[in-house]
């Protein structure tokens, strides 16, 4: 009997790999898996790496690109430093200086902005215009002030600003306000002349002395010129240039301010003042006549008429006590001069009249003298009498008929005093007291004869009708060089119906003739 031999089904043997200890722990892997799970490492390993280095990659090209941006810039700011222009992109009131110089900016400033600005612009109200000198008012854009702005931009010594502000006005412009520069007084006053001649402005109340009267003069209300406002218009045209457009004068209705008696009161009072002089050298000081008003009476006086247009309120003028022509400050005769008349009664009295007004009066350096404002009109009430006078190259009675001869006779004194003639006319007629050329007439509202201190010190006149004779006498302080001054005329001819008197103003020391100068060509019937 045969033995039956069993096949014995051997199990697959897997190999088994012992990891080591110090490798984690002893675990046993499947070999393939292992195999498996390592080529899928790597593929993940390999696409991690991968995407880092792009990652890398990017951000070093940006970072190398923003390197390059930032040297760039800073070789463009370093080269904007020390070239000496004005960054690009900058502007003054719209007009580029880019990539110019300072001088070279002012330049082109200077004549685009201030040399092409006119002479004048014009303002109006109520179809009215009226010019505004812009050249008096020192008007000027400060094209400095804006060029050194300019100029200075990205170059403050702060690096970071600097590329900031330089990176900024390259991506974009910068325009710089140049502001304008004037005389402020003078564009009030030019304001005030233009609000004076407004046809229906605001008018305020007036007042002024007249001898012993203070006359008010009632407001009117009207318009006021708006200052600030038309200034603020007028600085903004200029500023943009818009010289041709007309500017509207602003206005607001007024009414005129209340009558102040008592500020007219503190203006004009004053207490009298007696005249005196000073020595070395004299000066001499004029009396003031003291000057007053009842404010209570004069209030009183309005509001009784509140409507009124004028006000004629009472002063009270107080004299002094001691006058110029009192003081002893006339030591020297200047000059003297006589002319003989007839004892005719009332030719006598005319004369008398007229002279007595002009004696005493005195006369500061350059103040004139009017006869008919010092003698004043010749009427019968003054107490002038009826004598013979020239009426047409002929003789006839008429009021205040002979004061002419007092006109002439201080006519010669003032030549020999050597002082100026301002006005002075002759006779139709030669008269019987003087020779042609050295005569003087006067009428009243016609011919009048005056003249001028013009020497250094005042003046006093002194004038005498007595014992047939009429004297001029001017008094005041010699000078070191004084001459011996006379009229000298000569009969020249005839033209027509007239005979010719030329006449000289002849000068001479110790009596001998120094030198003439023409004085007038008279013609007489």
């Amino acid at each position: 009997m045969s033995k039956t031999k069993k096949k014995v089904k051997k199990k697959k043997q897997t190999s088994l790999i012992p990891i080591k200890q110090q490798e984690k722990s002893l675990v046993v892997v499947d070999k393939k898996k292992l195999q498996i799970a390592t080529i899928y490492q790597k593929e993940v390993f390999k696409k991690v790496v991968k995407g880092m280095s792009l990652a890398l990659i990017g951000t070093i090209s940006v970072a190398y690109i923003a390197l390059m941006v930032i040297v760039a810039t800073s070789i463009f700011y370093v080269s904007h430093l020390q070239n000496g222009l004005i960054q690009k992109g900058v502007y003054v009131n719209g007009i580029s200086v880019s990539n110019l110089k300072e001088e070279e900016a002012l330049q082109s400033l200077g004549s685009q902005l201030n040399d092409a600005m006119p002479e004048t612009i014009t303002l109006n109200y109520k179809d009215t215009n009226y010019l505004l000198n812009l050249r008096e008012l020192q008007i000027a854009f400060d094209i400095e002030t804006a060029v050194t702005e300019a100029y200075s931009i990205g170059r403050t010594q702060n690096v970071v600003k600097d590329l900031k502000e330089y990176v900024k006005v390259m991506n974009d412009t910068v325009n710089i306000d140049s502001e304008l520069q004037y005389n402020d007084e003078i564009l009030d006053q030019s304001l005030a002349q233009i609000a004076e001649q407004m046809p229906d402005k605001v008018q305020e109340y007036t007042y002024r002395v007249e001898k012993d009267k203070l006359i008010i003069d009632s407001g009117k209300s009207g318009v006021e010129l708006e200052k600030e406002e038309l200034k603020n218009r007028i600085l903004a045209n200029v500023k943009e240039r818009k010289y041709d457009e007309i500017i509207d004068i602003p206005t607001i209705e007024t009414l005129p301010k209340a009558i102040n008696l008592q500020e007219i009161h503190d203006v004009i009072y004053r207490e009298p003042q007696n005249a005196y002089y000073t020595e070395n050298p004299i000066t001499i000081h004029e009396q003031i006549v003291g000057i007053d008003f009842d404010v209570p009476s004069a209030k009183q006086q309005i509001d009784i008429l509140p409507l009124s247009e004028q006000y004629i309120i009472d002063l009270k003028l107080t004299n002094p006590n001691i006058l110029v022509k009192d003081l002893n400050v006339f030591p020297d005769t200047l000059s003297t001069f006589s002319t003989n008349y007839v004892n005719n009664p009332n030719r006598t009295t005319n004369l008398i009249l007229a002279a007595n007004k002009i004696n005493g009066t005195v006369l500061m350096p350059g103040e004139t003298f009017s006869f008919n404002k010092v003698v004043g009109e010749r009427t019968i009430a003054a107490g002038y009498k009826n004598a013979a006078i020239f009426v047409n190259g002929e003789v006839e009675d008429g009021l205040a008929g002979g004061i002419c001869q007092i006109s002439s006779t201080l006519y010669d004194a003032v030549i020999g005093a050597n002082l100026k003639i301002k006005e002075r006319h002759n006779h139709s007629k030669l008269t019987s007291y003087l020779a042609g050329g050295k005569d003087a007439t006067v009428v009243w509202k016609r011919y009048d004869f005056q003249f001028i201190n013009n020497r250094e010190y005042p003046i006093k006149l002194e004038m005498l009708v007595q014992n047939g004779k009429a004297t001029a006498n001017i008094w005041g302080i010699r000078s070191a060089e004084e001459y011996e001054i006379t009229i000298e005329s000569q009969r020249v001819g005839i033209l027509g119906a007239y005979t010719v008197y030329n006449a000289y103003k002849v000068y001479r020391q110790n009596g001998v003739e120094v030198k003439r100068e023409f004085l007038s060509r008279d013609l007489y019937k």
